[in-house]
């Protein structure tokens, strides 16, 4: 059993917190926030201590791993003192918002001789982990091409979101998602290019990018934290190869809380028949931080997110950055 200190009880927190409240294998028994805790949820469940100094945290021998849910401006702060205090981390994507901050963290972690886990959480999520699969197999072998969408309304829970120095905006809290799994599924990118649009603070909240691959795949993917209100929260995904396809869209609420698997579809295109998957429902928080704590607690590698593949994601979501600003094809 390994002991967790949560660090964070917003938007993410909360389901992280309640997602260990499920495992044999973990146990949050600290909480480090400065708020005062008035969720009767967590007031109820939680047997363990209260703490307001991230430093008593990390001097608290007892805690084996931080789990890191801030904002994403104070992520490299918190996972480099958390290193030098020798401790394993977990912390929600993005883990920052460039390469060179990045680096900084990995050569924290490497140093220090601990694991660091990035919450890449659709590689964990159950309709994509059998885009995956399928993807492996002659069901969906050699994938062509992929559309992807991720449309929503601008986070309403905390003023910080809406700077770009904060949060990088759409580009780093929305499109990350779906340009880590297309990378997921189909490797290496040969290059970039994406228009889109910025708030009045600068934040690129709605892009469009589309994606070459080095073994001629092409992807359209899309995001959004600019939609009407009223909109609901929508995420979707298609992938075609020569002969088949399989597609997954799901509408929600005002966000991803909202999930209502009557208004979900995954279906199966192949030999002219549409055939569609119901898929045992899990949770994506769960099945990722189970795995993450599972790593730690059996000395093993971590083989689903490997920190090169989170370096790799933020490299490309520069390059977009940078096609959003130049209007010109980026090259990787």
């Amino acid at each position: 059993m390994k002991n967790i200190g949560l660090v964070g009880l917003g938007f993410i927190g909360k389901p992280h917190f309640n997602a260990y409240q499920k495992m044999n294998h973990g146990q949050v028994t600290a909480i480090c926030t400065r708020s005062v805790v008035t969720d009767q949820e967590i007031l109820t469940h939680f047997q363990g201590e209260f703490i307001k100094d991230y430093e008593a945290l990390l001097n608290n021998k007892t805690i084996d791993i931080i789990d890191i849910c801030l904002p994403t401006y104070l992520h490299e702060e918190y996972i480099i003192k958390a290193a030098n205090a020798g401790k394993h981390i977990i912390c929600e994507k993005p883990l920052t918002l460039n390469k060179n901050s990045a680096n900084r963290i990995i050569n924290a972690v490497n140093k220090n001789g601990v694991n660091l886990f990035v919450g890449h959480v659709l590689r964990f999520w159950p309709e994509y982990e059998l885009f995956k699969s399928y993807s492996q197999t002659d069901k969906l072998k050699d994938i062509e091409l992929v559309n992807a969408k991720r449309l929503g309304q601008l986070p309403t829970w905390s003023e910080w979101f809406k700077y770009p120095e904060k949060s990088g905006g759409a580009l780093f809290d929305l499109h990350i998602h779906d340009i880590d799994f297309i990378y997921y599924l189909l490797g290496e990118v040969e290059s970039v290019y994406a228009v889109g649009s910025q708030s009045n603070n600068g934040a690129w909240n709605h892009i469009m990018t589309t994606l070459l691959f080095k073994n001629k795949a092409k992807a359209f993917v899309e995001a959004s934290n600019q939609m009407p209100e009223g909109y609901p929260f929508t995420m979707a995904l298609r992938a075609q190869a020569k002969t088949n396809a399989l597609n997954l869209s799901i509408v929600a609420g005002e966000n991803i809380e909202g999930i209502n698997e009557e208004n979900n579809q995954l279906i199966y295109y192949a030999d002219q028949k549409n055939t569609p998957i119901n898929i045992e429902q899990s949770d994506p928080f769960q099945n990722e931080l189970s795995y993450f704590v599972s790593c730690v607690e059996n000395n093993e590698e971590n083989e689903i997110v490997p920190l090169e593949d989170v370096r790799y994601v933020i490299m490309l979501l520069e390059a977009i950055q940078e096609s959003l600003e130049t209007g010109q094809m980026v090259k990787i």
